[in-house]
Parts: structure tokens; C-alpha cells; sequence
């Protein structure tokens, strides 16, 4: 029932904007600004993972050479990277929705009619929606329960390793939205499913 409430509820926005191109004017202009925002997103996040991965690896580096070459170990390089890959990968986690990046299993989907792969479409990104919605709240509360601690060999508060759940979370909510606007509304966003393979096959 709640597939077919929301078909019917695109079906008939779809309508409506047939009917008021003035309003469809003001819906693209709306659906623009908030692809340009989750672009802008996408790219601070792939700014952002690449910038960590350096520090990660230069971090990593240093505590081999320490520990190996000047038998010294460096007590708080380990924390750091495991703090580090916390970022990394709540980060890139959205960065792979925004980019269908994540693996996918299109054997049966692409074998549906057009409409019943948009609902499917839907579907998957309102589960995102929800991981996302989780990850915020759920998130926050990690912050507010740990957030006066102090890691243990590092002078930073546990807020900060702990605030990449959240912040993940958002970056999926906001990712999960646009990939719904753009499934009724394109507005000259990219294909649905276009992701790295395919940018990658079209460059070739």
C-alpha cells in the first residue's frame, strides 16, 4: 500500500506541474539549488576522504619508521588512524550513494518496466533515509554520552571522533533526497544509475 501511495502521489505531482508550468518553473529552480548544494557536498566530502587517506598513511608511516628504525613507538598513532578511518568511512559512505558507487544487484531491476524500477528506486533511497535518520540521532546521543571524555593517548574530546556518525548520517539523508528529486524531477541532473563505472567507460 505505501509503494502504491507513493506512485500515485508522484503520478499526480506530475500532473499538476503539466497543468501550472509557473509553478514547474518554480520547482526546477528548487531542484537546481539543491543539486548544486549536494554537489557542492560531494565534493568537499571527496576533498575531504582524500585529505584524510594522506593523513592517515603520512601517520602510519611515521609509526612504522618510529617503532622499527628508532625503537620508539609512537603510542598515539594507532588511536589517531582508527579515529581517522571513523571519518573515512562514514565520509565515504556518502560519497558512494551520492555516486552509485556501492555495489549493485541489477539483474532482476533491470528486467522491470521503467516505472516499477523508479518505485524500487524510491524504496532504496528511503532505507538510506532512514540509515541516515539513525545515524544522525543515534549519533548525536553517542556525543552527548561520551562527548566529555578524553581519548586516551591524544589531548582531543571524544566529540570529535564521535561527530563523523552524524555527520555521515546527514550527508546520506541529503544524498538519499536528491536521488529522490532527481528520480520525478531531473532537471538536468545526471542519469539515474550513473556512477563511476559508467563515467569511466564513456571517458574510455
Amino acid at each position: 500500500m505505501a509503494l502504491l501511495a507513493r506512485t500515485l502521489t508522484a503520478n499526480a505531482v506530475d500532473a499538476s506541474l503539466k497543468h501550472d508550468p509557473g509553478r514547474k518553473d518554480h520547482v526546477a529552480r528548487i531542484c537546481r539549488a539543491v543539486f548544486w548544494i549536494d554537489d557542492l557536498v560531494l565534493k568537499a566530502t571527496l576533498v575531504a576522504c582524500g585529505l584524510i587517506l594522506i593523513v592517515m598513511i603520512t601517520v602510519a608511516a611515521f609509526g612504522i619508521v618510529s617503532r622499527f628504525v628508532f625503537n620508539a613507538s609512537l603510542a598515539w598513532s594507532e588511536e589517531l588512524d582508527a579515529y581517522l578511518f571513523i571519518w573515512l568511512t562514514c565520509l565515504g559512505a556518502g560519497a558512494g550513494i551520492r555516486l552509485r558507487a556501492h555495489p549493485e544487484v541489477r539483474i532482476a531491476v533491470d528486467r522491470l518496466p521503467a516505472q516499477a524500477q523508479k518505485v524500487l528506486a524510491v524504496v532504496a533511497d528511503g532505507i538510506v533515509l532512514v540509515l541516515g535518520v539513525i545515524l544522525l540521532v543515534h549519533g548525536g546521543d553517542m556525543i552527548t554520552l561520551m562527548g566529555t571524555e578524553t581519548a586516551s593517548s591524544l589531548p582531543i574530546s571524544m566529540t570529535w571522533p564521535y561527530l563523523a556518525i552524524p555527520v555521515g548520517g546527514a550527508i546520506l539523508i541529503l544524498h538519499s533526497v536528491t536521488h529522490t528529486l532527481a528520480t520525478f524531477f531531473p532537471s538536468g541532473r545526471e542519469p539515474r544509475h550513473a556512477g563511476i563505472p559508467d563515467r569511466l567507460s564513456e571517458k574510455a
